[in-house]
This record gives C-alpha cells, structure tokens and sequence, in this order.
C-alpha cells in the first residue's frame, strides 16, 4: 500500500492512499458506494465532518450545529511541535477557523462546495476523513 502521510498519530502512524475518501463504515452507515450519496446522507443527517486535504495540507470542518451551518479551515495550533500532522489541531475544542461558505439545508453542497477550484467530491478522494458525529 503506497503511504500517502507519514506520522500522522502516535496510535495511527501513516495514512494509505486506501485511507483516503469515505471508509466501509461511511459506505455501510449511508447504505450506497455512490460517493454524492454517502456525503448527503451525513451532511443531510446533520453530522458534522472533520477532514484533511491531503493537497494543500489543511484540516477543514462543515459544521453542522450552527443556522446557518458552516465550512470552514480549522485554525493550526501556534505552538504545534511538528512531530505529528494529525496533531495541527485540537480536535475537542478548536475554535472556528476561516469561514469558507455558509449555507442552509436547502443547498446543493455537492456541486457549490470547492476547495481550490476542485468540487467537494474531487476534494474528499484525496482526504482522509478523519471524524464525523
């Protein structure tokens, strides 16, 4: 398997390219391999979703316990000991990052949500999802 991150967590040291994109557990839990699917059934659901873009090397959050809900670039720790990449962040309390798009239930993420020119599909294959609830 090609290693896509290197020292990503004490407990998960790398990242495979196979990591990337949507898990079994995701395919499982929205009952389709369709990847448009699987992202409506969780965004749809109202859960949020933490990943990170292996392209430009950033974590990124739609949060969805806000009115209007949110999408935004997840603030880097300051003092980050650069040991870790999964440890850029804080995951439990980190603060709201760079508002990238705000949008309400009705929206069609799929195809308004870019990163980079790339739709949110295109972005999501070559990130590793890392939380969702």
């Amino acid at each position: 398997m090609k290693v896509i991150i290197n020292n990503w967590m004490e407990f998960h040291p790398v990242v495979t390219k196979a990591d990337l994109g949507w898990s079994e557990e995701c395919i499982s839990d929205a009952m389709s391999e369709d990847p448009k699917e699987i992202f409506n059934y969780f965004w749809q659901n109202f859960f949020s979703i933490i990943f990170y873009y292996v392209d430009d090397g950033n974590f990124y959050e739609l949060f969805m316990e806000s009115n209007p809900h949110k999408f935004w670039r997840i603030p880097k720790i300051e003092d980050w000991d650069g040991k870790y990449i999964g440890r850029q962040i804080l995951w439990e309390s980190h603060q709201e990052g760079e508002v990238l798009y705000e949008f309400d239930d009705d929206t069609d993420l799929w195809e308004t949500l870019k990163i980079g020119g790339k739709s949110i599909g295109e972005v999501l294959e070559r990130s590793y999802i890392a939380e969702i609830n």
